[in-house]
């Protein structure tokens, strides 16, 4: 009996820790030597790994997770890429919910997007039921972007217009669909997960709502307190709010106090060196600088540079100062340093260039994502009523 025991407390150590990691075995016909990356969380920042299959084209991948997550694997198979110019566009990811259990895929590396998944994990399992419902949306949104290549390559403009609008009922679709699962499993983790990616498309109390229905066994996992807070962070700039206030050095070594330029206009402008539309609205924003400068107008510029992977400090602080000369950028600018002030995460920027507009009372008046003619317009006539028509 005795040794009985003995036996089961030696493999105790080991069947925990098997609870504690995730062993994705992997099988993709046609994978013919191509490598495979996958995009996860680790330690709260975004990871991209590279795996190799064996010759029978199975690939392995272990580790951990601290909370269920959605992971990306993508076929590095540039026979598959969309080209217009230089530009390069992949082929849908495979997106699946990853926890600490086996996980098994199977499918065409062609076409990866459509392998059938199965765990142990009936959280797993539950996203896939999910990812299936979704999947010939997948299939239709690759179709439009085939054919827009296509016409792009060409410079064939006929039904362009056409294509787009269907492309965006087609995300609509895709949107409803997330919404459903959402609403339809409260006690799911996938749930919150998803309610995470849907930032861009649903309004602040439409997610706090959503947030509060889910199961409060998920609330206090790391996942879902950073939720909580990006929620609250949404809230505090939603607009009509008070502009969240920060101290910081600019680069030529002035004080930037957001509170003390009240009874000024001004503009937040998240950007970073690496960002081509970002670089791209500059132009545009010296322009409007130089015209509603003297009327009362400022521009603070935000530069995140620890986007770029594997560049130290001095690195970073090197690329922010070398775009702000090649640019031209006469106004204030900061250098975002989580350290010294996590402003990305207070104002919730998930995209570059992202800009808040601040009107003389400190208040929030617009959010302006993206690089557009339209955006600049929406910016210009923005400008106008608080400047010129006051």
């Amino acid at each position: 009996m005795n040794k009985h025991i003995g036996i089961l407390l030696c493999f105790l150590p080991i069947l925990l820790a098997s609870q504690n990691t995730f062993k994705v075995s992997i099988h993709l016909n046609n994978l013919n030597g191509n490598k495979l990356r996958v995009g996860y969380l680790k330690n709260g920042k975004t990871v991209l790994d590279t795996l190799s299959s064996s010759k029978d084209n199975l690939v392995l991948w272990e580790g951990s997770t601290i909370d269920p997550q959605l992971a990306r694997i993508e076929v590095l198979d540039t026979n598959l890429y969309l080209r217009i110019g230089k530009a390069v566009a992949l082929p849908p990811a495979l997106q699946f919910l990853l926890s600490n259990s086996e996980i098994n895929i199977e499918g065409d590396a062609k076409e990866i997007w459509t392998a059938s998944i199965k765990a142990t994990d009936e959280e797993v399992n539950l996203y896939e039921k999910f990812r299936l419902q979704d999947l010939p949306i997948t299939k239709e949104l690759w179709e439009i972007q085939k054919e827009q290549n296509r016409k792009a390559n060409a410079k064939d403009t006929v039904g362009s217009v056409f294509l787009k609008d269907k492309y965006n009922l087609t995300r609509k679709k895709n949107q409803a669909l997330r919404v459903q699962f959402i609403d339809g499993n409260p006690a799911a983790f996938g749930s919150m997960l998803i309610l995470q990616s849907m930032f861009l498309q649903l309004n602040i109390n439409d997610l706090d709502k959503k947030f509060k229905a889910l199961d409060d066994k998920y609330k206090n996992t790391q996942t879902g307190k950073e939720l909580a807070i990006k929620i609250q962070n949404n809230k505090n700039t939603a607009i009509g709010q008070p502009a969240v206030p920060f101290v910081q050095t600019s680069f030529d070594g002035k004080t930037v106090d957001i509170s003390a330029m009240k009874g000024k206009v001004i503009l937040l402008d998240f950007w970073g060196s690496w960002c081509v539309p970002c670089r791209q609205s500059h132009p545009k924003l010296k322009e409007a600088y130089q015209k509603y400068q003297s009327m009362g107008f400022e521009i603070v510029g935000i530069s995140n540079e620890s986007i770029s992977k594997g560049k130290s400090k001095d690195q970073q602080e090197a690329s922010w100062r070398k775009a702000i000369e090649e640019d031209g950028i006469v106004w204030p600018n900061l250098l975002y340093d989580s350290e010294l002030n996590d402003v990305i995460k207070t104002y919730d920027v998930m995209g570059y260039p992202t800009k808040y507009l601040i009107d003389q009372k400190g208040n929030i008046i617009s959010k302006i994502l993206g690089n557009s003619p339209n955006n600049h317009d929406i910016l210009i006539k923005k400008l106008d009523e608080l400047l010129l028509n006051k």
